[in-house]
């Protein structure tokens, strides 16, 4: 889905290694070596947790040297989070990532699918979240997002985003 939107609009997408097949495990040296060597002001589509499809994601210590390399080259962060709490079955814990970029960058932004973690399948329901530096560029980004929005479905499908809001607003159910 992620490489069909940035086709559509033009853009080149380019895959970094990640996965190493022989230890079942992160590819970490050829995953930032790909980082590194990507252009500067590169979009990077990074994984929250439970990297889609292989499961496998950085320790706390790798997600620190990964921020390291976004902020020296200067990438935007994507983040892509469907699967909060399948990791470790902590919902804090699986948030790592996003929080340690959010408290040290603002070029990140959040897609966020509640359908896995609620069951909701077939109702989109989810948001998209971004960081802006200054309320001229949170502007900037607000009316791009509308326009997107208006043109992809007008009024977005209300049912399934009800149900979250309804168990994240009831401790008891959450």
């Amino acid at each position: 889905m992620h490489r069909g939107l940035v086709e559509i609009v033009g853009k080149k997408w380019t895959n970094y290694r990640y996965y190493d097949p022989n230890t079942k495990g992160l590819d970490f040296k050829g995953f930032t070596e790909d980082l590194k060597n990507a252009k500067n002001n590169s979009i990077v589509l990074l994984h929250v947790c439970a990297h889609n499809p292989t499961g496998v994601d950085p320790s706390p210590k790798q997600w620190e040297e990964i921020l390291d390399i976004v902020k020296t080259k200067n990438h935007f962060a994507a983040f892509d989070s469907a699967y909060q709490g399948f990791a470790s079955g902590d919902l804090e814990k699986d948030a790592y990532s996003l929080r340690l970029f959010a408290k040290h960058t603002d070029n990140i932004m959040l897609f966020q699918s509640y359908a896995k973690n609620f069951g909701l399948y077939g109702e989109r329901a989810g948001c998209v979240s971004v960081i802006t530096s200054s309320p001229a560029e949170k502007e900037i980004a607000m009316t791009r997002i509308k326009t997107l929005a208006r043109a992809l479905y007008s009024n977005p499908p209300i049912h399934g985003a009800r149900i979250v809001d309804i168990i994240l607003g009831d401790k008891e159910l959450t």
